[in-house]
């Protein structure tokens, strides 16, 4: 319970009054907590986007899940997801890159990375269909912070330093299945409750989870490959690229096999 109340914390802005000391064990033990973690940044989004899409329609209710999901997290993986842009798409050396993407301020990549992010995901969720909707802002969370546990699983981290990359390097394939077990059965649940055939849960759950697992671990060789491993930038990109994929994926389901 410790570790899930670290993870709470440690993700999003959730007022926790409880002390919890930032541990390897308790980081470590929180990763299959993720998805858990992901199913409550994704409500206010869900129970934000389903009010104002009765009230004034599916704009503004697009647009507000979108801001919701930020508001939640304070930004948090969208900070990632600039400092990784910055620092890939400088195209110096390791140690250049990595320097960049330390630096605070903000380049020309992040801005573009940040506010075609936001664009995307306000696009997908204004054309996915009604029933579809709120399950899809629900899922994606869950999806992108199972993710997150395979991008740490997957490689080392990038920095010789101690802290986050003690925790990093001691995240393995264990904490990735615990993860994955604890998505599939929020996922499954999640389309069940939303009135999917019970015969098309699993299938259509394990359609969700396959992408954004391919990704992570596609993006953790890609980091690996060019800065040396992972880092805490790469892992808040990782959790937007995820979602951005889930909801695409959560596009195509609704479109084509639930229509």
């Amino acid at each position: 319970m410790r570790a899930l109340i670290l993870m709470i914390q440690f993700m999003t802005r959730y007022p926790v009054p409880i002390t919890v000391d930032f541990t390897a064990e308790h980081f470590v033990g929180g990763m299959k907590w993720m998805p858990l973690v992901g199913l409550l940044v994704a409500v206010p989004a869900a129970g934000g986007m389903a009010l104002v899409d009765d009230l004034v329609g599916r704009d503004m209710a697009a647009l507000t899940a979108a801001l919701l999901l930020i508001g939640v997290t304070g930004g948090l993986h969208l900070d990632g997801l600039a400092d990784t842009a910055d620092g890939l798409f400088s195209y110096r050396s390791r140690e250049r890159m990595l320097a960049i993407m330390r630096d605070s301020t903000l380049g020309t990549n992040g801005v573009i990375a940040v506010v075609l992010a936001i664009l995307v995901k306000y696009t997908l969720l204004r054309s996915i269909g009604p029933a579809g909707a709120v399950p899809a802002v629900l899922v994606a969370p869950v999806l992108g912070r199972m993710a997150l546990v395979w991008h740490s699983a997957s490689a080392r981290y990038a920095r010789e330093e101690r802290g986050m990359g003690d925790f990093v390097n001691q995240t393995g394939l264990t904490q990735a299945g615990l993860a994955t077990l604890s998505s599939l059965v929020l996922v499954g649940g999640i389309l069940f409750l939303w009135g999917v055939q019970p015969s098309a849960v699993p299938w259509l759950t394990l359609v969700f989870h396959l992408p954004p697992i391919a990704l992570a671990a596609g993006f953790a060789a890609y980091a690996s490959r060019r800065l040396g491993g992972i880092t805490g930038d790469t892992i808040g990109a990782c959790i937007e690229l995820s979602e951005l994929l889930s909801l695409f994926v959560a596009l195509l389901v609704w479109k084509y096999w639930l229509a």
